[in-house]
C-alpha cells in the first residue's frame, strides 16, 4: 500500500474537487472574465504564491505574499472587480522556493495558513480574518495538511509516542481539540467535507478512514491489499459529495476502481472496464449528485519527439447506476503544458478546467496564456471555451451554485513579472 503521494496529502472539499456547493450568490450571473478595477482602495498586488477563495455576497478573497513589505496580504474583490479593502494578515514572512499559501471560507471570514519562512525558520502559522476584513487575534501555529469544512480548520500534528493527532478548531476561535488520534505507523491524510473531517491511514496492506470526532463509529478498512490479488496499488485519490467520501483506487496494471462510504459502510467495488496506461497522470477525481469524474493526462509523443505533448482525457461514471464514458477533453499539443486542474459540480455536470501555458514562450511574456473549461456529465461532452488572461499564477477560487471562480496573478501592459501584480477574479462556465 503506502504510496508516496498519500503522505501528508489533504484534500480541502469545499467548493471545488468536492462535488459539494456553496450557497447560491447574487452575482450568479457575473459575467465571465471579471477584472480587478478601482474600488474603495487600490488593489491589492502580489507576488507568488498565492491563494483565493469565495465568500458571502459574491465576494472573491485572495491572499498572497507581499515582497516588499514581508507580509501574507489578504484581499476583498467585489463582483464588480473593484477592490474593498486590504490587510496585512500574517507579518514577517519571507519567500522561499517551496511556501504555500492556503484560504479557507468559513461562515463569517476566512482562515488564512501560510507554510514557509518566518521569523527566521520554517513554520506553519495561520490567521483569522473577518468579512470586513478585520483581524481576529494574533498568528497562531497550526499543524501540517491544513483543511477546512464549513464551520472548522483541520491539521496533523505529532503526538505522544510518535502518533498523529488531528486537530480541529471552529471558525473564529482560539481553543483547538484534538479528536483523534492515528498510529504512527500510518501514513495520513485529512479529507474534509462539507461538515465532517475524515482523516484516511495508509498501512502496509489496508487504508482505514475514520471520523474526526465520532468516537461511536471504528475505522472503516476502504482498501485492503487481499481485495486485489495480483494487481498492486499504485494510488488512490478521495473526493466527497456533501459528507459521503468516495476513494478511487489505481493498480499498477492499470485497473480503475471506486467504492463510497456512507454511514461507515462502504459500497461494493465498482470496477471499471476502462484501463490507465502506466505513464497516464491523474490530475484530479471529483463528483457531483449524478457522476463522478476522474481527469489524467495521457503522453502522445511519438518516438524521438523532443518536448512531448499529451492530451487530456476523462472517465466519467454513474455513481448509482451502471453507465460510464469516456471523453477527450483536449487533444494532444506539442505547444503547450496544461495545468494544474480544477472542476466542481455546475448545472449540467461537471465543469473542468485548467491552466494553459506556452512551451515556447518569448522571454518577458507571461507563462500563463489563460484558464480553458469544459462541462462533463454522461450524456454529454462540453465545447472548450477559453478566458485569455496572460498570468504568472492561476488558481482555483471555488464555486457557487451557478459558477466557478478562478484568481490570475495579472500582468499589465509593460510589466515583465519582476515586480508584484494584481488579482484578476474570472468566472466560469
Amino acid at each position: 500500500m503506502r504510496t508516496p503521494a498519500a503522505l501528508f496529502a489533504v484534500v480541502c472539499a469545499l467548493g471545488c474537487r468536492s462535488g459539494r456547493t456553496q450557497p447560491a450568490r447574487p452575482d450568479a450571473a457575473a459575467t465571465t472574465g471579471v477584472t480587478s478595477v478601482a474600488g474603495p482602495t487600490a488593489a491589492a498586488r502580489f507576488s507568488r504564491p498565492i491563494a483565493a477563495t469565495r465568500a458571502p455576497g459574491g465576494v472573491t478573497l485572495v491572499s498572497g505574499l507581499s515582497a516588499p513589505t514581508g507580509a501574507i496580504v489578504v484581499t476583498a474583490i467585489g463582483p464588480d472587480g473593484s477592490t474593498r479593502w486590504t490587510h496585512d494578515a500574517i507579518p514577517g514572512v519571507a519567500w522561499s522556493p517551496n511556501a504555500t499559501v492556503n484560504l479557507f471560507a468559513g461562515p463569517s471570514g476566512a482562515a488564512v495558513v501560510w507554510r514557509g519562512r518566518r521569523g527566521g525558520g520554517d513554520t506553519t502559522v495561520a490567521e483569522w480574518v473577518g468579512l470586513d476584513g478585520r483581524l481576529e487575534g494574533e498568528p497562531f501555529p497550526v499543524g501540517i495538511a491544513a483543511c477546512a469544512t464549513a464551520t472548522e480548520l483541520a491539521w496533523f500534528e505529532r503526538g505522544p509516542k510518535a502518533a498523529w493527532l488531528v486537530r480541529t478548531l471552529p471558525f473564529g476561535t482560539s481553543s483547538a481539540a484534538s479528536p483523534l488520534s492515528l498510529p504512527e505507523e500510518r501514513d495520513p491524510a485529512l479529507l474534509c467535507a462539507t461538515h465532517t473531517v475524515f482523516a484516511l491511514g495508509d498501512g502496509d496492506d489496508d487504508v482505514t478512514l475514520s471520523v474526526v470526532g465520532d468516537h461511536t463509529r471504528a475505522p472503516v478498512r476502504v482498501i485492503q491489499d487481499a481485495e486485489f490479488r495480483g494487481d498492486e496499488e499504485r494510488g488512490h485519490e478521495v473526493y466527497s459529495v456533501g459528507d459521503v467520501p468516495g476513494i478511487v483506487r489505481l493498480g499498477l496494471g492499470g485497473s480503475v476502481a471506486v467504492r463510497e462510504i456512507d454511514g461507515g459502510h462502504s459500497s461494493p467495488w465498482r470496477r471499471f472496464g476502462k484501463k490507465l496506461a502506466e505513464a497516464d497522470d491523474v490530475t484530479l477525481v471529483d463528483a457531483d449528485a449524478r457522476e463522478g469524474v476522474l481527469v489524467f493526462s495521457r503522453d502522445a509523443s511519438a518516438p524521438g519527439d523532443v518536448g512531448g505533448k499529451s492530451s487530456v482525457e476523462a472517465l466519467v461514471w454513474q455513481r448509482s447506476g451502471a453507465r460510464d464514458v469516456s471523453y477527450e477533453l483536449a487533444p494532444p499539443d506539442a505547444t503547450l503544458a496544461r495545468g494544474p486542474f480544477w472542476s466542481g459540480a455546475v448545472p449540467g455536470g461537471v465543469v473542468v478546467a485548467w491552466a494553459e501555458r506556452s512551451k515556447h514562450n518569448d522571454a518577458g511574456l507571461a507563462p500563463i496564456l489563460g484558464l480553458a473549461y469544459r462541462v462533463v456529465s454522461l450524456d454529454a461532452l462540453g465545447d472548450v471555451h477559453r478566458i485569455e488572461r496572460p498570468a504568472d499564477d492561476l488558481v482555483d477560487a471555488g464555486c457557487d451554485e451557478s459558477r466557478c471562480y478562478a484568481v490570475a496573478l495579472a500582468r499589465a501592459s509593460g510589466e515583465d513579472g519582476g515586480q508584484p501584480e494584481v488579482a484578476a477574479v474570472l468566472a466560469y462556465p
